[in-house]
Order: structure tokens, then sequence, then C-alpha cells
């Protein structure tokens, strides 16, 4: 079986989950499985080998205007050719953002992934979310892949599909190698970006409640991956007493986000919404406790393997921390817990419920839009 990728998560991403799944896929595919991946010019890290790809890098330490105008019209274009060719059994496009491959893909199938329905879930936080294209995009896919049950629910509930045609397929993982340690232990661990339906700030005021009980005056939360802290940011910190307890990391590498785990007292999640969690794997590889909202997909991704809280209780968050920082024994179940919980998250096992689904969209009926 032939699958034609395409450039989009190659062109728009660097580094990036969505990129890094698509890499999985392709380095898990099974023997009668061929792959092609249409990119001219890309500084994406997971084609770097160029084991995939044929591609050049271009000016990957440059920015400058015109750059990425360049990039996104050649690898469009390469495509668009491959499209044309028609030398494919199925066309699995890495993003849904751009349209330019409906008039192209005629009667072949087609296969979608579907990560989360957030832009349409908290559209004030996504201006430019296109819904009737999302749902025009949906119609014509001969099979959609969720990633999560959480997912395939809203999916069936947002969109105009049935649901013979959404599939659940997990995200597997690769632990990470991690570097040296950079920070002394018994940190509180925040990762990822901080707006909106992340709930960041129910992570500070259930701080500003924990450093206040006997012994812990001193603990410090230190966020990764979000960037620098902002004047609002910075604002409420001080509102709150925590300038001093709280650490921006910005961008940083995967062995260092490795090593930033693997030293901390718990990760914790606050959001009120995510499509999969992909950070609970990163945690449970490095023998992190998890402490997750109850909300979303969170239980269903770590099932008995975290402490859960009720996002919309800050002094609920403080009670599960303050408890697993005085209970050693508790870090220790739930840290022997996430390592039992990463085995069922394997990229063979993603890649060959993915092929299952091509399969299935090649049997598919050609899906008529309306």
């Amino acid at each position: 079986m032939n699958i034609l990728y395409d450039h989009q998560a190659f062109t728009v991403q660097d580094v990036g989950g969505v990129s890094r799944y698509y890499r999985a896929l392709l380095d898990h595919a099974a023997p009668d499985i061929h792959s092609h991946v249409p990119v001219v010019l890309s500084n994406n890290v997971y084609l770097k080998d160029r084991q995939h790809s044929r591609h050049s890098s271009f000016f990957p330490n440059l920015s400058f205007r015109g750059r990425f105008s360049l990039m996104l019209s050649l690898n469009r274009s390469a495509s668009r050719r491959a499209l044309r060719q028609g030398k494919f059994d199925v066309f699995h496009p890495t993003l849904t953002d751009d349209p330019y491959f409906l008039p192209e893909i005629q009667d072949k199938p087609l296969v979608i992934t579907i990560h989360d329905m957030i832009p349409v879930l908290f559209g004030e936080q996504y201006p430019l979310t296109d819904l009737p294209l999302m749902s025009r995009i949906a119609q014509r896919a001969n099979q959609i892949i969720a990633v999560s049950e959480h997912t395939r629910a809203d999916i069936l509930r947002l969109l105009p599909v049935s649901p013979d045609r959404v599939t659940v397929v997990p995200h597997g993982y690769t632990p990470a190698i991690a570097g040296p340690a950079t920070l002394p232990e018994g940190y509180l661990l925040y990762v990822g970006t901080r707006q909106g339906y992340k709930n960041f700030d129910c992570l500070l005021q259930a701080l500003a409640q924990l450093v206040r009980q006997p012994g812990q005056r001193s603990l410090r939360l230190v966020c990764a991956g979000g960037g620098w802290a902002t004047e609002a940011e910075q604002d409420r910190l001080q509102v709150l007493g925590l300038t001093a307890n709280v650490q921006f990391a910005g961008l940083v590498s995967e062995a260092e986000l490795a090593s930033l785990y693997r030293g901390a007292a718990a990760f914790v999640f606050p959001s009120c919404y995510e499509g999969f969690g992909f950070p609970i794997l990163e945690a449970f590889a490095q023998h992190c406790p998890v402490v997750l909202s109850n909300a979303s997909c969170f239980p269903e991704t770590a099932q008995d393997a975290a402490l859960y809280f009720d996002p919309q209780q800050p002094a609920d968050l403080a009670q599960q921390l303050l408890l697993l920082l005085r209970e050693p024994h508790l870090r220790r179940q739930l840290t022997q817990l996430g390592s039992l919980r990463l085995r069922d998250f394997t990229w063979g096992q993603t890649a060959a419920l993915t092929h299952e689904v091509y399969r299935a969209a090649q049997e598919q009926p050609q899906p008529v839009l309306i």
C-alpha cells in the first residue's frame, strides 16, 4: 500500500508534536506500507536525517521577510504534483489548515487525523477557525483518526460525520534521554502554553495556598516550553506573593525537558481541555508523579496513574499536591503505575492501528459532500 503524506506539518513546524507524530508513523510503517513525503524545503528536526524525504534545509537559523512564504509555495506545489500523479492508495494530510488538496485528490481515499477540537470549542482564542471548512474536509474524509475517545465524542458532536468513519488511535511514545540536571530537585513542573483553557491561574492560586503551609514556603514552580513570563503574569505573581516561587524556563530541548520531569516532585496539568495529553506520557517516562485536572481526556489517558482535582477548585489542587509532597510512598506508587500505563502507548501499536484505518478507507464508499 502506498501512502502519500503532505508537506504541511513539516513546513509549519521546526519541532512539535504533530510533525513528531507523522515521523513516528513513517518510522514504524509495516513492510507492505510505502510512504512518500513531498517536501522541497524544510527545517523540521524530525526530517533532518532525510530518511523519508529528499529536501533541503532553508536558512534554519535566519528569519527574514518572505522566507516562510517561499517554503510554503514550493512545498505546496510539490504536494499538488504528487496528488495529480496519483501514485498512491491513500492520502493522509499532516494538517487540515490548508484545503489545497480537496480539488486535487479526486476519488482517492482520504484519511485525516484530528488531535483535538480546541479551535472550535475555544473560538474566542482561535478567531480564524473556519468551522464550515473543517466540516467540509471531515465530510470528504473516508476515515478520521481521533487520538482519544474524548476527542472522538467531540468530533461526532461538532462535525457532520458518521460514527463508522471515526476511529480512535492513541499516540505512542518514545522516551527522551534526560540531560544533566540543572535545578535542585523537588519543584512542581508545568509544561506548555499558559493562556485561556490551559487554566494556569488555577495552579498559581493553588501554589499561593501551598506556600502558606508549614515547610512549604520555599516550594517552587518551574514553567517550561511556554515562553517567558508576560507582564500580566508578573503582575499576577506579585499580587499572589509568588514572585520568588515561580521560575520560567522558556523553550527547552527534549533532553532538558526530560531532565526537568525527572527532577520534579510532581508534574501538574490543570488544563480544562486537551485532545490527548501527551505531556502525561513524558512525565510517566521520567518517573515523575502526575497531578491532573479531572476534565477532558485526562482520566482516559492516565487512568489510575495520577491524582485528580477539580479544575475550578484551586483548593482541591492544593490539597492533592500537599498530600503528594508529604507522602513519599504515594509518589513511588504513582511513578510505578505511570511506568505500567506507559506500556500501553507504543508507536508500533499506533502505526499498526493506523494501517488498519488506511485499509478501511480503501473499502469505504466515496463520501458525498453536502
